[in-house]
């Protein structure tokens, strides 16, 4: 009886030591979320995750738009399971994850994850304990957000160091950015709020929603919002979309794959997104699922 309790204080000593060496591993992290739908949000989240998979980080983007999930579409890829197998059919998530060639995987959402409600906090707790231990393999970690300010939304962009906030030239999207971008700050829900201008005529096209969305934030929020890029209009981009390949694999010299490229860049370069597994919000990730 002593030697079986030795080895399972000895087991549990392993597992504890286990999680916090995977707790201080340091990581890239942020969120790619968008006030409204329509603005390419899901196609810029992939393509960002390829690019920097061509820069030697391994990625893992994490569909968290559970109820119209589509990364999968836009990489190619069609996904045996989905997060859904994990809460349900006690799959690990070695077992769900969708591979890719591009150096990036996937863990898909499913349009019926709204079961995982039923769930309770302390099953979901596990769940996302279990993920962070997952994540230990990947050098950066990327969470694509459902379009709008629903809670779900928020809670996510409160569990992660970074959100790139995508918005286009048209006055509705505009709008929907502001409004988005005033939940975050009176709800002080992310420490980096940068902006993503796509599908824009020109440099200055995109400058100018900068320019509209800081007047406003200024003037009520005193906040300014950072421009990461501004990705042009392409007819490239509608074409890889059709084919399932990233843009940034079928057409790497288009100009908006270059853009792609250099955001990627600067996210490599900035601490903005980095962060240590252990800091991450594990609650508001829950959260995040309970409140779909």
């Amino acid at each position: 009886m002593a030697l079986e309790n030795d080895q399972a204080s000895s087991l549990r000593n392993a597992v504890r030591e286990r999680q916090a060496g995977l707790s201080r591993k340091s990581v890239r992290c942020f969120a790619v979320a968008s006030g409204k739908g329509g603005v390419g949000k899901t196609f810029l989240c992939v393509n960002l995750a390829v690019a920097l998979g061509q820069l030697g980080r391994k990625v893992l983007i994490i569909d968290a738009d559970l109820g119209l999930a589509n990364a999968d579409l836009v990489l190619g890829v069609s996904p045996e399971f989905s997060l859904q197998d994990a809460v349900f059919k006690n799959k690990s998530f070695e077992e769900i994850v969708a591979k890719t060639p591009y150096n990036v995987d996937l863990l898909a959402a499913s349009s019926g994850a709204r079961e995982m409600v039923s769930m309770g906090q302390a099953r979901l707790k596990m769940l996302i304990d279990d993920l962070i231990g997952f994540a230990s393999n990947y050098d950066v970690l990327i969470f694509d957000c459902a379009a709008g300010i629903d809670s779900n939304v928020t809670s996510f962009l409160a569990a992660v160091p970074q959100t790139l906030l995508v918005a286009t030239p048209q006055p509705a999207s505009i709008m929907d950015a502001y409004a988005l971008t005033k939940v975050v700050h009176q709800e002080n829900l992310s420490k980096h709020l940068s902006l993503v201008v796509n599908m824009a005529a020109s440099d200055q096209e995109g400058e100018r929603v900068r320019n509209i969305l800081n007047r406003v934030s200024e003037s009520y929020l005193s906040r300014k919002l950072e421009l990461l890029g501004v990705i042009p209009e392409s007819r490239g981009a509608v074409k890889a979309i059709y084919s399932r390949k990233p843009l940034v694999v079928v057409a790497p010299d288009d100009p908006a794959a270059r853009r792609l490229l250099d955001i990627a860049k600067k996210i490599i370069v900035s601490r903005d997104a980095e962060t240590k597994l252990g800091d991450l919000d594990s609650q508001r990730l829950v959260n995040g699922l309970m409140k779909i």
